[in-house]
């Protein structure tokens, strides 16, 4: 007994000697990993070694090795590992040119394994020469639409004595860094050369643009300096394609065909058969829109022919649908008021030809009322107009057979109801704006909803000194300041090809707050929105 005794107690010791682990108790470790050594030391000159070793005073782990960056770019990348208390960074393939100074970032990849505290910015510097390059660049970037800081952009940077306008898309950058939470960014240890600086948003990882990433660009050439000056980039979604381009066609319905088309400001498509034919804009994302063509039905079952014309070109396209495809459903909704003195809107998913108005009744309580007016907005759209009064019940029923469609159907019966808001539960502001009257700008009030916006109503240039808005929901408001530099009255994005910056917004930061049944004066001036 006594032997089995000794050994169980020689065991426990042992074990208990072999498990590392966290001292309980006392107060937590929020101290980042400190560095006890660098080989070769951290910002040496003539660098030879074929590896490099940092050494940690506790045990680390490299969290996330995507925030790792090297620049300048290396292609054939240092393998980067971390082990215990140690990181190895081991040139395998690829060795730094001569003559060079590296900076190898690890931003805030670097973190103790106990508590995830991480060495924040760290960054290790040597060079191939015999002296470290010095100059540097720092900046800002921002988000085009929402003017908010944008973090992870990749920030390049590309000697001018071998860029070329497909540069950016074909070779990897000589100098890059990521911005930070803040989107601030910074390059240090450049050499006395000049830049172009791009920025983008690099999906993909594969440290090159692809033309669907968002993209910011500084306009000239930047010599970095000692002394480096603050830049300010602004990120905006590049044009994919020439506007009015036709992307796709296609046909899944009898008698409706969809032309797909980018950005369409100028385009006309009409039916080679058909002198009738009605069109339906559905706004995609990204500019991408699809135009829906409704063409009559027709005993010929050759394909249709469109004629498609542009600013600069017209061409001809035929469609044909398949032969077991069928009619589009024939659907009509009533869209009811949303503020008191709105309409009721009858919206329908297919040309309406003819509307029998006897056949759509509109009651207050039980009463039945004459519409003031009954106005055609488009064949999809038409607006029932009337005094509705604040409170009052109202139902509105479009009987069976009250409208025929392009395609000789008649509606099913179909009927909503609502109970008319009351004034008392909006706000109103009266509007005093002090605006350079030589300024471009678009002006917008906007609600602010979670992650997006809701603009509530926009002037345009020249912008009126008073104007007054009724009906506010209770909530909070801003402005929204544009400048409309080339006059079209919507705000632009930019255009890299055409070294076109996006147009400047600025957002009021006074917030207003607007409650039930209140009266409230504002005052804005345009130029302290600019400026602050």
């Amino acid at each position: 007994m006594q032997k089995i005794g000794y050994f169980y107690l020689i065991s426990v010791l042992f074990i208990s000697c072999a498990q590392q682990v966290v001292p309980s108790g006392g107060s937590k470790d929020e101290k980042p990993p400190k560095i006890l050594l660098h080989n070769p030391d951290n910002k040496s000159v003539n660098f030879k070694s074929k590896e490099i070793i940092l050494k940690f005073d506790e045990y680390i782990s490299i969290k996330d090795p995507g925030q790792i960056i090297i620049s300048p770019f290396l292609k054939d990348k240092p393998k980067i590992e971390s082990t215990g208390k140690q990181i190895s960074i081991a040139f395998l393939k690829g060795y730094p040119e001569i003559n060079t100074t590296y900076t190898i970032n690890f931003a805030n990849a670097i973190v103790d394994v106990n508590e995830g505290n991480a060495l924040n910015n760290y960054s290790y510097v040597f060079s191939t020469g015999n002296y470290l390059d010095s100059n540097s660049i720092k900046g800002k970037i921002y988000n085009a639409q929402s003017t908010k800081e944008e973090k992870e952009i990749l920030i390049a940077l590309y000697k001018t004595n071998s860029f070329t306008d497909t540069t950016i898309f074909k070779k990897y950058p000589d100098y890059l860094t990521k911005s930070n939470e803040q989107g601030r960014f910074s390059i240090y240890n450049l050499p006395a050369d000049t830049f172009y600086l791009i920025a983008f948003k690099d999906a993909n990882a594969d440290n090159k643009y692809q033309k669907i990433e968002e993209i910011a660009f500084y306009a000239e050439q930047i010599i970095p300096s000692i002394l480096s000056d603050s830049i300010k980039l602004t990120l905006f979604k590049n044009p994919l394609h020439k506007p009015n381009t036709l992307l796709d066609t296609l046909s899944k319905q009898k008698h409706v065909y969809q032309f797909v088309v980018y950005n369409p400001t100028h385009i006309d498509i009409k039916s080679l058969k058909h002198k009738a034919s009605y069109q339906k804009l559905n706004t995609g994302k990204n500019n991408i829109d699809t135009i829906h063509v409704f063409v009559p039905q027709s005993i010929d079952t050759s394909a249709e022919a469109f004629e498609i014309k542009t600013i600069d070109s017209v061409y001809t396209v035929r469609l044909r649908t398949k032969a077991k495809s069928k009619l589009i459903p024939f659907q009509a909704s009533i869209i009811i008021p949303d503020k008191p003195t709105d309409s009721i809107r009858l919206i329908s998913n297919t040309p309406i030809v003819n509307i029998d108005k006897s056949r759509i009744e509109i009651l207050e309580d039980t009463t039945q009322i004459t519409l003031s007016y009954f106005k055609e907005i488009s064949p999809f759209e038409w607006v029932m107009y009337y005094p509705y009064k604040e409170t009052k019940p109202y139902t509105i029923t479009i009987k069976d057979s009250a409208l025929l469609d392009i395609f000789s159907r008649y509606n099913v019966k179909t009927t909503n109801s609502f109970i008319n808001k009351s004034e008392k539960e909006y706000g109103t502001m009266l509007l005093n704006i002090n605006a350079n009257t030589n300024q471009k700008i678009i002006l917008q009030l906007i609600e602010s909803q979670a992650n997006d916006e809701l603009v509530i109503q926009t002037w345009k240039y020249p912008l009126p000194k008073e104007t007054q808005i009724r009906y506010l929901k209770p909530g909070n408001y801003q402005f929204k300041v544009i400048e409309d530099i080339n006059n079209n009255g919507v705000w632009d994005t930019g255009n890299y090809s055409q070294k076109i910056q996006p147009e400047p917004i600025y957002y009021d930061k006074t917030v207003i707050s607007i409650k039930a049944y209140w009266d409230i004066e504002q005052s804005i001036s345009i130029d302290n929105i600019i400026n602050n």
